[in-house]
């Protein structure tokens, strides 16, 4: 029995290092992303969000996401969603957010055969993805059950949030096309996406939710440090709040500064 558990825990650690690899890190998501942070805290060995970055001629597309469930289940999702991620941006070349994530839920509703009847496993993906084009500072985004936040690097700094559409990247009761946003952005301009494990997390004096709220005033509040102070103020507030509660779920959130 003990021999067995070990084989199970050794495949899901080498999953684990395949889901790291196709994940951009390092000198890597440097070269793509420029001024960013990438808070990652899987849940379980392997991870049910995702994140993923491209850059196709002027255009600079990051998205973050989260898959239905975690752990194996949910890494399954998540390279699915990176493979089609690559197909769709990097070979096809398409660069509208929106249009991105419809051919991206055409592909998961594919590949899973989704046909909407009753009883069948819901899987997909709450995703939220930008586009921008690095010439002009013109920024799309589009979002599944998943918002985008902005801090402006103005003298009166506030926070915008930006909401995905209410519908994931999967078969769903009321589909439509996703909708494309566009917002002008400026140098210094901070970006941040999300998945929802950071403020579904519980933890406190009174073992409760950390909450969107305390999120996004953590975003404005940290804005104006380097991004790799923003991650750790992140990861430090996380833990102290979790203290000894069980992580609830994967964590991700990304940070960019527009150059």
């Amino acid at each position: 029995m003990k021999e067995q558990k070990l084989k199970i825990t050794d495949s899901i650690n080498y999953a684990k290092r395949i889901q790291q690899a196709v994940l951009p890190s390092g000198e890597n998501a440097l070269n793509i992303l420029g001024e960013h942070f990438i808070l990652f805290k899987p849940k379980d060995i392997v991870s049910g969000d995702f994140y993923w970055a491209a850059r196709i001629n002027e255009w600079l597309i990051v998205t973050a996401a989260d898959c239905t469930g975690h752990g194996v289940p949910g890494a399954f999702m998540s390279m699915l969603g990176v493979s089609y991620l690559n197909e769709i941006v990097r070979k096809k070349e398409v660069t509208k957010a929106s249009e991105v994530l419809d051919y991206l839920r055409e592909s998961i509703i594919d590949a899973l055969q989704q046909k909407g009847s009753s009883g069948e496993q819901k899987d997909g993906m709450d995703i939220a993805l930008c586009v921008l084009n690095t010439n002009t500072n013109i920024l799309q985004f589009a979002g599944a059950n998943n918002s985008l936040y902005i801090v402006k690097n103005s003298e009166n700094r506030q926070l915008i949030e930006i909401k995905g559409d209410k519908q994931p990247v999967a078969i769903h009761v009321r589909m439509s096309p996703f909708t494309n946003h566009e917002i002008q952005m400026s140098s210094g301009d901070c970006i941040y996406l999300a998945s929802d494990g950071y403020e579904d997390q519980f933890g406190g004096e009174k073992g409760r939710k950390f909450m969107s709220k305390k999120l996004k005033e953590m975003f404005l509040e940290i804005s104006t440090n380097p991004m790799s102070e923003q991650c750790q103020i992140l990861n430090s507030t996380f833990d102290v709040w979790k203290g000894t509660q069980e992580q609830v779920d994967d964590v991700t959130v990304l940070g960019m500064k527009v150059e």
